[in-house]
Order: structure tokens, then sequence, then C-alpha cells
């Protein structure tokens, strides 16, 4: 199985596109999508901007949107969760071509909607070519392999992040120590530090490549780390 996070390009007259390109400070999360009879979808979204009901009204004066609701308000009236049904759900249509499941949230600002998908590679290929045939575009960041701990780490670095975090080493406060783990592995405490250390770092590395999109082969220039 794959993981492929793509930004896809909103049509302007699908509402995410409108409203977020209207409003390039509101920042969308589409936190679930329900395809419902006929070509209707219902979205339920969180929405954070600096004049958020001004962005809910240009959401229900939008053509292809039927009934608002709003679900949750937060005090100071910037973040809110809504109900929205539409008669445009527009992006559903590759995403059940393709039957590939997304990653939720999906986040949408001034017309991008940044979109994780996992399944087969064949899956990301179908899904792919039925955004195309929709005329949506997108760009990929990344596809890689799921993470497999038995290709990333030794059984060595396995084991002992393992007891690292089943023995609370990483809580605040730390329930443990790097002495306590290394006689639990049975091992010197410069080797427990060492192995450990080799965990951490493939297993950020990876993380850093996966969900943030940084390319750890890419050397840092000096002024980007601050001289």
């Amino acid at each position: 199985m794959a993981r492929a996070k793509l930004r896809v390009t909103l049509p302007a007259d699908t509402w995410p596109g409108a409203v977020s390109r209207d409003h390039p400070d509101a920042r969308l999360s589409v936190l679930s999508v329900l395809s419902t009879e006929g070509d209707r979808g219902v979205t339920l979204v969180s929405l954070r901007a600096d004049d958020a009901p001004a962005v809910v009204r240009d959401i229900e004066s939008a053509d292809s949107v039927g009934e608002v609701e709003i679900q949750r308000a937060a005090e100071d009236v910037r973040e809110v969760v809504l109900r929205v049904e539409t008669t445009d759900p527009r992006l559903l249509g590759p995403l059940r071509e393709a039957r590939i499941p997304i990653e939720f949230p999906i986040v949408v600002a001034d017309g991008v909607a940044d979109l994780t998908v996992a399944g087969a590679r064949e899956r990301l290929s179908a899904l792919a070519t039925a955004l195309e045939a929709t005329g949506i575009g997108y760009t990929v960041d990344y596809v890689h392999d799921a993470l497999d701990a038995e290709d990333l780490l030794t059984d060595a670095q396995r084991r002992i992040l393992t007891a690292a975090i089943e023995t609370g080493y990483y809580d605040t406060p730390r329930e443990s120590t790097l002495t306590a783990l290394a006689e639990r592995q049975g091992i010197a405490k410069s080797t427990a530090s060492e192995r450990l250390h080799r965990a951490e770092g493939k297993v950020i590395k990876r993380f850093a490549e996966d969900a943030l999109g940084v390319d750890p082969e890419r050397p840092t220039s000096p002024s980007a780390a601050g001289g």
C-alpha cells in the first residue's frame, strides 16, 4: 500500500474553490464527506477566519449549496463547524471511481485542497486518471509506500524504541531513564543511546518526509539553518 499527498486545484465554480479564493485568510478543514442520493453530498467542515460570519454567508449564497447548519461556534466567532449540503460534490466522483480512502481532515486554503489518500498504487493511478477526466488539476507532493517498521528499523532498534515508549521514556515528566532502558535490554548505556538515537532519526525523517513534505536528503543551507 502507498500513501500520496496531492494538492488539488478546486474549480472556481465549486463553493470551496470560490469561497476560499474570495477569503484568502480562511482555512477550511473538511472533517467528513458523505455522498447522498443523486448528485448531492453533505460535508462537515471546520472554518477558521478573521470574519467567519462573512465566509458563512458566502457559503450559504453559493449556487451549489443547499442547506447550511452551524454545528458549533467559538466564542470569538472566528471558528465555526458547519454542515453543508451541496448539489455539486465534484471531488467525490473521482474518489468513488478510484475507490480509495481519504485521510481527514482535508485542508482547503486559497482554492487548493491538500488531499492525502492511501491504497494500492493502481488505485492512486485510477484517482489521477479520474481527476484528469473531470478537469480537476493537481500536483503530487509525494508518493510513498506505507511505513513498514520491519523495513525501516533493525530488530534491535524496534525493541529499544518499543521499550522506550512502553516505559514512559518519552513522557513528560519522563518516567524512565536511558540507564533503565539499557538494563532492560541487557546492553551498555552507550549502546542503548546510539541505538535509540539511530531509531529516532529514521522514524523522524520518515515522518517528516511523509507528513511534512521535507526531503531528508536535501542539504540545509547555512542561512536556512540560522547561519
